[in-house]
This record gives C-alpha cells, sequence and structure tokens, in this order.
C-alpha cells in the first residue's frame, strides 16, 4: 500500500499545481489567484496520503483504515464541489468547465485507492474474538 500512498499524494500535488495554473475567465497560462483552495485542499490531502504512506510501514492495519476513512473525507468534499461546478457549466458559466475537470480528476484519480484500500481491508479483515 505504500506505493500507492506516494503515487496518489503525487497525483493530487499535480492536480492541485494544475489547478492554479490556468485562470479560464481570462484564458492566460500563470498563477490562478481563484483556484487556490483547489492547490490548498489538494496538497493537504497529498501530505495526509503521504503520512499514510510512511505511517503503514510502522502500522499496517491502521494507515489501511486512516487512508481509508481519509478517502472518504476526500469524496465528502469534492463530489458535492465538482457537482456544483458542472451545474454551473450547464447554467451558463463557461468557466467553470476547469474547476468541474479539475476537481473531476481528484475524485477519478482517488477511486484507484479507494479499491485497493477496500479489498485490503477486506481481505485483512479480523477475526472476531470470542
Amino acid at each position: 500500500m505504500n506505493k500507492k500512498f506516494v503515487f496518489h499524494g503525487v497525483y493530487l500535488l499535480i492536480i492541485g499545481i494544475i489547478a492554479v495554473m490556468y485562470n479560464p475567465h481570462t484564458g492566460v497560462f500563470g498563477f490562478n489567484s481563484d483556484a487556490k483552495s483547489g492547490l490548498i485542499v489538494s496538497g493537504a490531502f497529498a501530505v495526509i496520503s503521504f503520512f499514510w504512506a510512511f505511517y503503514s510501514q510502522q502500522a499496517q492495519r491502521v494507515a489501511l483504515i486512516g487512508g481509508f476513512i481519509t478517502t472518504i473525507l476526500l469524496f465528502a468534499g469534492t463530489i458535492p464541489r465538482a457537482v456544483g461546478a458542472w451545474m454551473e457549466y450547464a447554467g451558463g458559466d463557461r468557466a467553470k468547465w476547469y474547476a468541474g475537470t479539475t476537481i473531476s480528476l481528484v475524485i477519478i484519480g482517488s477511486i484507484p485507492l479507494f479499491v485497493a484500500l477496500f479489498v485490503e481491508l477486506q481481505r485483512t479483515k479480523r477475526k472476531p474474538m470470542r
């Protein structure tokens, strides 16, 4: 799981950087101050993913559970935001395509980690005490 956590963290950092590199309102490449929250959220969850990668070497079960919960929290925050961005785009705000795309990429890129964590948790499920 260590490599999966690291890959996920790097992926989130890349998407966060991409989110602030383009301003869809002006069509200009450069720092987009309106997208700072995208960089902050993806950066924070990337750091957390790196933490779980490090921690999985000492306590794999704790890292699995923590990573699973963290990924659920990531989904809880990004799915409503992505839906909102795409609804605004459908409503006529043509600049929202970029926010909708980058947020959707965070979600899509997190699904493989979520599935891998779920499968690993099921595989290593502890037997109940009698």
